[in-house]
């Protein structure tokens, strides 16, 4: 199949946003904005074009595009406008588009029933069982318990706190250096609050603290971890697991702090869900994008999240029938 079709991917988050081409084995990549940065939809598109340029000269195949994406918050993406997109750059070929906790998912377990916590700038778990359940994905003002922007938001209060009492620290400083004094906070959120995205930048910093020694940072930590557990907790009993023992991958730039998030996570994990049984992630999000623009091994309970059509007719292809 790879060497009569062009594959590309397509990973939308908060933080940026990637893609992927493939032709038999030369590749082509684009790195762009995340979600904050423009209007979503053009992002996708502008990101095929750039890893489609850098992929070089094709021949006339169909191209595959998969895509997850961030703010879809477990709803049905619109594609419309995608599509029309992409239609200036392909004569034919298919779009599948999902919440970026599929495609999560895909990369980090395949087409096997466990759990995955996709945690970066926010947080979205997806468990797959009996059923399909989600978790949190609620974004920074309702939910994101413990992603990267939880982190930022748990720092910048820990500092004004030791503001208030007079204990200036390098938690203080870092806060200060990011966002301007704290006398000016307030106004400034009022104002032009700053985007998830940039909030989360404190997380690196928050990192080195507690590794330094920082007692509120490694707490932060300590807490974040937790959350996530409980997030992951809550999707896999909803969904009905259905074998003794539950695979839980964790996927995101927040994972690769390993020393301070896997320990709270993974002692939480098993105090709530004994059956959980912890597994490095097999691939990222972006892998998971590449597979879901195959669609041949997505189970049958993803491909219902993820919305199909194909880019010549311009109709919609209900994947159950395709995955029979």
């Amino acid at each position: 199949m790879d060497a009569d079709t062009v594959r590309v991917g397509v990973d939308l988050g908060q933080g940026g946003c990637r893609a992927l081409a493939t032709h038999g084995p030369r590749t082509g990549r684009a790195d762009t904005a995340g979600f904050w940065g423009a209007d979503p939809d053009t992002l996708v598109v502008e990101a095929v074009r750039a890893a489609l340029a850098d992929l070089g000269p094709r021949p006339d195949v169909p191209v595959h595009v998969g895509v997850g994406m961030t703010g879809l918050n477990g709803q049905p993406p619109a594609v419309d406008r995608i599509r029309a997109g992409l239609r200036d750059l392909v004569r034919h070929g298919t779009l599948r588009v999902a919440d970026d906790s599929v495609t999560a998912y895909l990369g980090a377990l395949g087409p096997v029933p466990g759990a995955v916590v996709a945690a970066g700038t926010g947080v979205v778990v997806l468990a797959l069982g009996a059923t399909v359940a989600r978790a949190d994905g609620w974004g920074a003002a309702l939910g994101d318990r413990g992603s990267g922007h939880w982190i930022g938001r748990a720092a910048i209060r820990l500092a004004l706190r030791d503001h208030d009492h007079g204990r200036p620290g390098p938690l203080l400083d870092a806060v200060t250096a990011a966002f301007g004094p704290v006398e000016a906070l307030p106004a400034r959120w009022r104002d032009q609050p700053p985007t998830p995205e940039h909030v989360a930048g404190l997380t690196t910093t928050v990192a080195d603290l507690a590794r330094a020694g920082h007692d509120g940072a490694r707490r932060i930590w300590d807490r974040a971890g937790r959350l996530l557990a409980e997030s992951v907790t809550a999707a896999v009993r909803r969904s009905g697991p259905v074998g003794a023992e539950v695979p839980v991958a964790g996927t995101g730039g927040l994972f690769t702090a390993t020393d301070l998030l896997l320990p709270p996570f993974t002692a939480a994990l098993r105090a709530g869900l004994p059956q959980a049984r912890p597994v490095p992630a097999a691939g990222d999000p972006l892998t998971g994008a590449l597979a879901l623009s195959d669609g041949r091994t997505t189970p049958t309970p993803l491909a219902a999240l993820t919305v199909h059509v194909d880019l010549a007719a311009g109709v919609d292809i209900a994947e159950e029938v395709e995955n029979r």
